[in-house]
């Protein structure tokens, strides 16, 4: 039975294959010899236990299954590296060669297969020299030693001797367990600006620590934190806030936080904060947020707010706004995000608002309640779009009311509307304005077929489309679209259905109704769909190349 030895002790980080875990017992149990090491895995459902066992607690976990008690073995449990040895396991090239050697491309050649389709080459000279470049630690700018089993810094000032140029670095999944290590790490990377620490757990900070950390301001150059998935609380944030002097970018996704107290005259600078996938219940936890000066991106997707209520005067510059995923009821919601000043991109679906609603009133509702977007859910909005959207709402407007008066009440935009587009029909009768919208919709939407051709080039199309001999689609589905929606937004719904990325995808429609079958290339994003003729039931041909 292998003892364990003194570099690990409760709080050290360590990795078991794959798996990450903190120490937070070593010692006996009973009715069992030899010491134990007590563990929390990063995965909560690895683990047996809470922490106890046969009614004693020895530890505490945050889940019931997230705890275990494990032996140690010196080849299993892998207590970790140093910063640089990480570095130069991962960059520096292998010194048993000739370092004196000469590039040669002419040696430097071969071929690698793509997701192991042999059909799919592609050349790699060139791959030597990238990689004697890498050799020279000095000139990297951006580097990944995500899952490197780093835990220290290594023996002092051994990063700053190497005299190192990261700007951007990853230090993702590894076993550091504390701040004060980052900032000895970052501390020697005197022109890092992006540090990025997902899936690590670090302990939390105290006043000893803080005090330690502070005294060499190692954060000072940051511009960009990631911290996702990490279980850091907001509180500790707000500890940390006074080393980041210069922070824009905070990301903290998937951490658990459920609440955000006041941070008065702190994180001035930030211009993105990324809160989403946590557990944020209550838009009065945002509203601490919206005194922030210079505040301009906010992702809460995946949280679980029900409304939107904006604090007068809050949020002044923000311009890009993500609340999918969330639990909006209530259109009142986005009237108030109408007093946003800067707000011109929204992302919003998959609201239970939203539920059973067709896409083409979801973006009347929402264009038609909050001036000045030009792009929503990913789409971005032509000037003859907006318009064609904000006429549809003010139709929708009279389900509400039998007078412009009562209507108004309802939609605070409606006035200022029709004041640019007219007001509608008030005349169609209450019962029968439903019957109406649907139908104004149906005539509005034409149904044209996608079909993924397994073909490469156009050239391919042309000799199979004059033989009458095209393929069978790889998909092929039918749609509803706007006959006013632009191409761009039509390359992301392909990609949406078929996977096939916006830059891969070369569209061309078939025109059966002419004398003689046509094909004509669709290559103009900024173009609708009308300007290239498209009508109900025709065939946009997908090639992918």
């Amino acid at each position: 039975m292998a003892s364990i030895p003194s570099d690990i002790q409760v709080g050290t980080r360590i990795q078991i294959d794959d798996d990450r875990a903190t120490v937070l017992y070593i010692g006996g149990i009973p009715k069992s010899t030899g010491q134990w090491l007590g563990v929390e895995w990063d995965n909560d459902a690895r683990g047996k236990h809470d922490g106890s066992r046969e009614g004693i607690r020895y530890f505490t976990c945050r889940a019931a299954t997230s705890g275990s008690f494990i032996r140690y073995h010196a080849k299993k449990v892998v207590a970790g590296c140093s910063f640089l040895d990480a570095l130069t396991s991962k960059y520096i090239v292998d010194l048993t060669q000739d370092p004196n050697s000469v590039y040669d491309p002419a040696t430097d050649a071969g071929t690698v297969y793509l997701g192991g389709n042999k059909s799919i080459e592609v050349e790699t000279v060139g791959f030597g020299k990238i990689q004697k470049a890498q050799s020279q630690l000095s000139g990297l700018k951006v580097v990944g030693l995500s899952d490197m089993k780093i835990v220290t810094e290594g023996k002092d000032q051994d990063i700053a001797k190497a005299d190192l140029s990261i700007e951007d670095l990853d230090l993702s999944k590894n076993l550091v367990n504390d701040w004060f290590t980052v900032a000895k790490i970052v501390a020697q990377l005197p022109q890092l600006k992006i540090l990025r620490l997902n899936h690590i757990r670090l302990l939390p900070l105290n006043d000893p620590t803080l005090a330690s950390v502070s005294s060499t301001l190692p954060f000072q150059h940051l511009k960009t934190l990631v911290l996702c998935n990490t279980h850091i609380t907001w509180q500790q944030i707000l500890l940390l806030e006074p080393l980041l002097l210069h922070l824009e970018d905070l990301q903290l996704s998937g951490n658990g936080i459920t609440t955000l107290s006041p941070a008065p005259n702190q994180f001035q600078q930030l211009k993105c904060i990324n809160l989403e996938d946590n557990c944020i219940q209550d838009w009065k936890e945002i509203d601490h947020l919206g005194s922030l000066l210079n505040l301009e991106t906010l992702f809460l997707n995946g949280n679980n707010i029900p409304s939107i209520k904006l604090t007068p005067d809050t949020f002044k510059k923000l311009a890009f706004l993500r609340v999918d995923r969330n639990q909006l009821q209530h259109w009142d919601s986005f009237n108030t995000l109408d007093r946003l000043p800067s707000l011109i991109k929204l992302r919003c679906h998959e609201n239970p608002l939203f539920k059973g609603m067709h896409v083409e009133e979801t973006a009347a509702q929402v264009v038609g309640r909050i001036h000045g977007l030009t792009t929503l859910n990913g789409n971005t909005l032509t000037e003859r779009e907006r318009i064609d959207l904000e006429r549809f709402y003010l139709k929708l407007c009279t389900r509400d009311g039998d007078s412009h008066e009562t209507i108004m009440t309802k939609h605070p935009r409606y006035g200022a509307l029709c004041k640019v587009h007219g007001e509608p029909d008030l005349g169609l009768g209450k019962n029968n304005v439903g019957l109406a919208t649907t139908s104004t919709l149906n005539q509005r939407l034409i149904s044209i077929t996608l079909s993924h051709l397994p073909l490469t080039s156009e050239q391919a199309l042309m000799a199979k489309h004059e033989a009458n001999d095209l393929p069978a689609p790889v998909h092929t589905i039918t749609k509803r679209v706007l006959a006013t929606m632009i191409v761009r937004s039509l390359r992301h719904l392909i990609q949406k259905i078929f996977g096939i990325p916006a830059s891969q995808q070369h569209l061309y429609l078939i025109q059966t109704d002419q004398p003689q079958s046509m094909i004509m290339d669709i290559s103009d994003d900024l173009r609708d769909l009308k300007y290239y003729s498209i009508a109900q039931g025709d065939n946009v041909i997908v090639l992918d190349y």
